[in-house]
């Protein structure tokens, strides 16, 4: 595979991106990519604040709540813009939770984005004059009890701290400016005061920068511990935001109450001291196979339905889909059969499917197939041919879109390959490895692709758009694709005797379980919206950086919203599925949901979340369905009401 090689038509931007960055694996899917894709005007959520950087300006909001009952939003306003006039900026430099932009021209300045900071920087780096301005009215201007700060009043009821490490106080300058009275060097700070009790403990952080931030995941089988050391310069006490799942997991954080809180579109951010956070995820077992041993009535049964199963898969390549989303679907469909009929000792009908996925699987690997998967020279990744010069073909694909969700499912059959017939994976490891390097790459030497390409470790969850700009920033619809892509990537370390990649892996997929349980279910772990949004529903569709969607992007239909947070049916779906949270949804939502889908296969899927609470209730409904999701089979569907947990 590594011989075919092309460059995207969309180009990076080197205005936007330093071109020194350009030559080693850029970022495609991560929480700033605002920044450098488009006109790179877009802003990005820091938490507690969202910021655009654009030429001759910095611009700093602390987003007001709107909501309905379809939609949790952030509103934007420019609540403050720091005036770089002549000046240009671009990406410096980036670590997993930080990004820098760099400005030049008229003034020089350094701008750290760190997610979780309680305060925007702007380090300017020459004596400039401080020129800020607000869209509101500026009713109150005071000095601060600690040199350099000026505490203002905005008409909107909003009050500022603004800290310049020069030790100059700020005046105003008409009704909506401030103004330095002399040319200044060194960090300007603004932190929205939540409360009149915060400005003590914000003064006393005020002289403690945040400028990025090291990151590290150690695993065994049972257990993964995550830490982030913040870098910081200059001295004080460092605050940082903590949104709602690092409230429930951060172990002996101090937490700084005083400062009060703030919002935030995934719940409320609460504010912690200290320059190391420390947490543990529980590793719940998993593997290949189901969570329950299966009853000799239902072996029985699986036997008959795989064996159908196995003997429809296609043998004409041509009446396979020819994009990677719905071909890695079937492909993975074909593997699960495979799986299920060597569990249930058919080996005749898991040599036939395993054969099925090895034809199927073989002209991507040679690129024979009809578009073929090249490597990008331009933004170092895996991406279809049709991709490459086509921003909207199979599904965004050349601007990296939804990779995770593609290629999990080639994964997993990569993974099932490696498990029952590894001389064939073997062969075709180098190629193979290629699909779980694109989206789940753990080597930070790896010159051909980015670290974790969709995994956003503060955010504890995957990104799935690419190179798009979105006013609402990132944005994941289906956190059960997110979740098969780890555990396909973890199935195949094991697979491929990779213990330690296994255990890293293993420790992505459990944290993402988790902030899907908490961000995308609602009432599942706790909830993080208001009432108006949250008490007619079950889950978000799709989760902005800054805004919770009732809805996809592919309709509305209540069965489209809730499927496509449980498909494909995999033991990996226990992760999700929790049966405290399907009783509380089921009678209220997924029973008239199921009943009112408008086609078999959206009926079916929501019919088998259903299974970790009633099994025999399950296998009833189940009974009616005719036709199945192309990502799932007769076989499959019973295969996970006959193991799921009723936990």
């Amino acid at each position: 595979m590594g011989e075919r090689v092309g460059a995207n038509s969309y180009k990076v931007n080197t205005e936007l991106l330093d071109a020194r960055l350009a030559t080693t694996p850029i970022p495609t899917n991560t929480w700033w990519q605002n920044l450098i894709v488009e006109c790179g005007d877009q802003p990005i959520v820091m938490g507690p604040y969202m910021v655009k950087s654009l030429n001759e300006s910095v611009v700093v909001c602390a987003p007001t709540e709107m909501h309905s009952n379809t939609f949790v939003a952030s509103v934007w306003h420019d609540d403050w813009r720091m005036d770089m006039a002549g000046s240009t900026r671009r990406v410096v430099a980036y670590d997993s939770v930080s990004v820098t932009v760099r400005y030049e021209g008229s003034s020089l300045a350094t701008v750290p984005l760190v997610k979780g900071a309680v305060f925007a920087t702007i380090v300017l780096d020459t004596q400039t004059v401080v020129r800020l301005s607000t869209i509101h009215a500026i009713i109150g201007v005071d000095a601060g009890d600690a040199p350099g700060s000026t505490i203002v009043q905005l008409n909107n009821g909003s009050t500022w701290l603004i800290w310049c490490e020069s030790n100059v106080v700020l005046r105003q300058c008409g009704m909506s400016g401030l103004e330095s009275p002399i040319p200044m060097q060194g960090a300007v700070r603004l932190a929205l005061v939540a409360t009149p009790s915060a400005i003590p403990a914000l003064l006393s952080a005020s002289t403690a920068i945040p400028i990025g931030g090291d990151v590290s995941i150690n695993a065994t089988n049972d257990s993964a511990e995550f830490a982030i050391a913040w870098k910081v310069r200059g001295p004080g006490s460092l605050l940082m935001c903590a949104q709602p799942h690092h409230q429930h997991a951060l172990e002996n954080a101090e937490w700084i109450d005083d400062v009060g809180s703030y919002w935030s579109s995934k719940g409320t951010l609460r504010v912690a001291q200290g320059t190391k956070w420390q947490w543990s995820e529980s590793i719940e077992p998993i593997g290949f196979a189901g969570h329950a041993e299966p009853s000799a009535e239902h072996t029985e049964k699986l036997c008959e339905l795989v064996a159908i199963d196995a003997r429809a898969l296609p043998t004409d390549l041509h009446a396979l889909p020819p994009d990677p989303y719905f071909f890695g679907k079937a492909l993975a469909r074909a593997a699960r059969i495979a799986l299920i009929a060597d569990e249930v000792d058919d080996s005749h009908s898991r040599d036939m499917a395993v054969q099925r996925v090895t034809e199927w699987f073989e002209p991507w690997l040679n690129g024979t197939n009809s578009n073929p998967l090249v490597y990008d020279t331009e933004w170092f990744g895996l991406v279809s041919t049709a991709g490459l010069c086509d921003a909207h073909a199979d599904f965004g694909q050349g601007r990296y879109n939804d990779h995770h969700f593609h290629y999990g499912y080639f994964v997993y059959a990569a993974a099932v390959l490696a498990k029952l017939h590894p001389e064939w994976a073997a062969r075709h490891r180098d190629a193979l490895d290629v699909f779980a390097r694109d989206y789940c790459n753990l080597n930070y030497n790896d010159t051909a692709f980015p670290l974790l390409r969709c995994f956003d470790i503060y955010d504890g969850n995957s990104w799935a758009a690419g190179l798009f700009a979105f006013a609402d920033s990132r944005n994941q619809e289906s956190t059960s694709e997110a979740i098969n892509a780890y555990y396909a990537a973890y199935l195949y370390a094991l697979a491929t005797h990779r213990p330690q990649i296994a255990h890293i892996v293993r420790a992505v997929l459990q944290l993402e379980a988790r902030t899907s349980r908490t961000y995308w279910h609602i009432n599942d772990i706790c909830n993080v919206y208001p009432h108006e949004y949250s008490c007619n529903k079950g889950v978000v569709g799709i989760l902005w950086s800054s805004k919770a969607d009732y809805a996809t992007f592919f309709g509305n239909n209540p069965e489209f919203i809730y499927g496509i947070q449980f498909l494909p049916f995999t033991p990996a779906t226990a992760l999700l599925v929790k049966r405290a949270w399907i009783e509380k949804i089921w009678a209220p939502y997924l029973h008239s949901i199921s009943d009112g889908a408008q086609t078999d296969a959206w009926r079916e899927i929501i019919d088998l979340t259903y299974a970790v609470v009633d099994k025999n209730a399950t296998l009833e409904r189940i009974a009616r369905i005719e036709s199945h999701d192309d990502g799932n089979s007769a076989s499959n569907a019973y295969y996970w009401v006959a193991t799921a947990p009723e936990l």
